[in-house]
């Protein structure tokens, strides 16, 4: 068996929960340096809410899409599931402020742009129940073990995009502003339960993976780069 191919063999028997340290480690990095405030991520999230409220408003399902693709909100709740899994809560407090900013800026943009353009009479509220909360919860739960996963795993990262669409984050917070401009407090109020499940499941599905990929083992490294995203948010 020549290298190249002894390689390739160890490749695919390679298990899935194994991860070395220095893709920890870059995990590490690249999850804080996209989980702090500067100009890219704030043009990025007006520039997701302003597409996902047009989608929204013209009941537009392609445009709504590549708002989901633009924003940046998901790589955050991960630097939360990482804190968490690691014991640092200085990372959790620093960017749970950064997340409670962001989404307090959609639901506001949102209710703006619904106010100046009406909202369709049309517009649809989905199925409110249990059933469906459960389900957006197993959908966002599997995303977050995705989303981890493909950050850890260089080798699966193209799937990212897929995940950003599957899981719906910033759709709700839209619709929320889009409702409240309607005064349809019930429909706004249940686009907050979705919004919160969605949250909840990402957050406990990259929460798993970090704690069994052990993560814990390089709390100094997590617990150096929060301090410098704490800085840097502050």
């Amino acid at each position: 068996m020549s290298k190249k191919e002894g390689e390739k063999h160890s490749i695919k028997n390679e298990s899935i929960l194994e991860v070395t340290r220095a893709e920890q480690y870059k995990t590490v990095e690249e999850l804080f340096e996209r989980s702090h405030k500067n100009s890219v991520y704030y043009t990025l999230l007006v520039l997701s809410t302003f597409i996902i409220t047009a989608g929204l408003l013209l009941n537009n399902a392609v445009i709504l899409i590549g708002g989901m693709l633009v924003a940046p909100v998901m790589t955050p709740i991960l630097v939360i599931a990482l804190g968490f899994a690691v014991g640092d809560m200085d990372a959790v407090k620093s960017v749970l402020k950064l997340l409670f900013q962001s989404f307090v800026l959609l639901i506001v943009s949102s209710f703006f742009l619904a106010l100046i353009f009406g909202v369709p009479e049309n517009m649809s509220v989905f199925e409110n129940s249990m059933r469906t909360a459960v389900l957006y919860f197993i959908v966002a739960t599997s995303s977050g073990v995705v989303a981890t996963f493909a950050w850890i795993r260089r080798e699966v990262k193209e799937v990212l995009p897929g995940v950003a669409m599957a899981v719906s984050l910033v759709p709700p917070l839209g619709l929320i502003g889009v409702w409240l401009a309607a005064f349809n407090w019930t429909a706004a109020q249940f686009y907050l339960y979705v919004f919160l499940f969605n949250f909840i499941g990402i957050f406990v599905g990259s929460l798993l993976v970090f704690t069994l990929l052990k993560f814990h083992r390089i709390e100094r490294k997590v617990h150096q780069e929060s301090e410098e995203a704490k800085q840097l948010n502050d």
